[in-house]
């Protein structure tokens, strides 16, 4: 079976983030989104993986290369333009062409067992297969409405839910999807909704089937959805980063879970819970909870929480030690106080 990541989509939620890297390569506990998503697949054996890119995406393969350092063997594929999920799976075919495939979003970070959906394809006689999750806010989201343990419709960001079953992001095909997206039309949203093309199976009569998972997944479209799944990733990470050693004083209290590039320079700083503080930074002087640095961030006298710094950004400031505040930096930000 191949796999499938579709990265790319514009980023606009993320913005100003993605203004200078895609969605899929933003770090959660240090490990670009993409990176997580090859190391879920080969997880579960699927090493040949397609990665579908638009125009602007080079950075991607300039990162992953060939998929040889994670022992996969990458294909890219390009999406010339933003026509919708639907659209960027059907510029995929010449390399899937066949085979049944996995698909994954590449902005969606899952924690279940994704290996269910495999097995319910594997005695043939279902058309697809989809990962399914409970949430509060099905609006957001590709909902399902189930009846008799059957999918019998899908809405893509419906005004009215019919159900709080919504679409996580992982999805396996067989070879019949393609003639659903050869006659598939755009949505009212302009887009070629993989939601109507799933509906178009079921209403041909074909059995598209389901598994649930109470698993945590992180759809990361927003500032605040990706200090979640940072968050969360700490949390269980096992591995242990928090020597002070790495600092090279002993100025700097570490309140675990961190995460701090070997290469970055911390002084008199109190740094954590859940912070990441990648390549090249530096900090002085501040003290930092729940936040993302995400490289040659430049900040001191910071009193930061819930906060994400983007590359290359500069910020003097004036800590007041009782009081944190909240700072959304894109790219190459400079704030001096």
């Amino acid at each position: 079976m191949k796999g499938l990541i579709l990265c790319a989509g514009q980023g606009k939620r993320l913005q100003p983030f993605t203004y200078a890297r895609p969605k899929c390569m933003v770090p959660v506990n240090g490990e670009p989104i993409i990176v997580s998503i090859i190391n879920k697949m080969m997880s579960i054996g699927v090493h040949d993986i397609g990665i579908v890119l638009n125009t602007s995406q080079e950075s991607v393969r300039e990162l992953l290369g060939s998929g040889e350092a994670y022992g996969a063997t990458l294909t890219y594929l390009l999406q010339e333009k933003a026509l919708g999920i639907a659209h960027a799976v059907k510029s995929a075919r010449s390399f899937i062409q066949d085979e049944s495939f996995f698909l994954m979003l590449g902005d969606n970070l899952i924690e279940g067992d994704l290996q269910p959906l495999i097995d319910l394809m594997s005695d043939g006689k279902s058309a697809a297969a989809l990962l399914l999750t409970r949430v509060e806010n099905p609006y957001d989201f590709g909902v399902v409405e189930v009846s008799d343990n059957k999918i019998v419709r899908l809405e893509e960001k419906p005004k009215v839910p019919r159900s709080d079953l919504v679409i996580v992001g992982a999805y396996v095909f067989g070879s019949g999807i393609w003639s659903i997206l050869d006659q598939l039309i755009p949505s009212k949203r302009g887009e070629y909704e993989l939601s109507d093309a799933l509906q178009s199976l079921i209403d041909q009569g074909q059995h598209v089937d389901y598994s649930i998972t109470t698993e945590p997944f992180f759809d990361i479209g927003s500032p605040e959805r990706w200090l979640s799944a940072n968050r969360y990733k700490m949390s269980k990470d096992k591995m242990e980063r928090n020597s002070e050693h790495l600092f090279g004083n002993t100025d700097v209290v570490i309140n675990p879970p961190v995460q701090i590039d070997p290469s970055a320079q911390i002084t008199q700083s109190v740094v954590g819970p859940y912070v990441y503080i990648g390549p090249d930074c530096v900090v002085e002087n501040c003290r930092i909870e729940n936040s993302i640095l995400t490289d040659h961030v430049q900040i001191s006298h910071v009193f930061a929480q819930d906060s994400i710094f983007g590359s290359n950004t500069k910020f003097a400031g004036s800590v007041n030690k009782t009081k944190p505040s909240k700072f959304i930096m894109g790219d190459m930000s400079i704030v001096k106080d």
